[in-house]
């Protein structure tokens, strides 16, 4: 099931769900980043750009925010649960979005 997950999330052209998941990964790493008092390194705004305008292609409202607390609260209970499918999960959102060209200089040439 994971695994199939992952590769849906790179073979196509994100889903408005896989886009707004894996905004909220990207929200919930910069907070965590931010938390421990750490420098939120570039590719990482890069990433989380990426994934904006792939919801915002894929048909996001202009106000999701709502949505958006939902699906990092959702996250929050999956990284308690089952911390090897959120990890996973994260990975996969930063891999699709490096090899869609979110970071320059980084993915396919």
């Amino acid at each position: 099931m994971i695994l199939s997950a992952l590769l849906a999330l790179t073979l196509a052209e994100p889903s408005l769900e896989q886009a707004q998941a894996c905004r909220a990964h990207m929200e919930l790493f910069i907070e965590d980043v931010a938390r421990e008092g750490e420098h939120v390194a570039g590719p990482t705004w890069f990433i989380r750009d990426w994934w904006t305008r792939k919801a915002i292609e894929a048909g996001a409202p202009d106000d999701d925010g709502a949505a958006l607390e939902a699906l990092k609260s959702n996250l929050e209970q999956l990284r308690t649960e089952a911390p090897e499918n959120f990890a996973a999960g994260r990975q996969a959102c930063v891999d699709t979005a490096i090899d869609g060209g979110a970071v320059p200089g980084m993915g396919p040439a």
